[in-house]
């Protein structure tokens, strides 16, 4: 029986300390939490004091931009009724100039058929 005893004390001397060692470990991850927690909370405030910062930013770009494009269509709009315009009188230019040029070649075939006898 001396084998079997000699045997089973070593298995439970190992069970013992792969007990205590497991405590220890146990124990030293606690420690490592606590330790960590003002890191942890540092790490969130940092991370929400980003998300705040960049929602901020990004409210302000939207505003920049919304008053970009605000303007970029009252610009288009000013330049449509410009071109408009411009069209407008170039139209009546042009029937002014064709009517005077009516009027003209009326004028001339008068004088021509005056001289003709006619």
């Amino acid at each position: 029986m001396g084998l079997m005893d000699t045997i089973k004390g070593w298995f439970g001397s190992a069970k013992d300390e792969g007990a205590e060692m497991a405590d220890k470990a146990e124990q030293e991850g606690s420690d490592l939490v606590d330790k960590a927690d003002p890191y942890v909370d540092k790490a969130k405030d940092f991370a929400e004091d980003t998300v705040d910062k960049a929602g901020d930013k990004l409210d302000e770009l939207k505003d920049t931009g919304s008053e970009a494009v605000d303007s970029a269509q009252d610009n288009a709009s000013d330049a449509l009724d410009s071109a408009q315009d411009k069209a407008s009188d170039a139209v009546d230019s042009a029937k002014d100039a064709a009517g005077n040029a009516t009027d003209a070649v009326e004028s001339a075939v008068d004088d021509v058929q005056d001289k003709l006898g006619g």
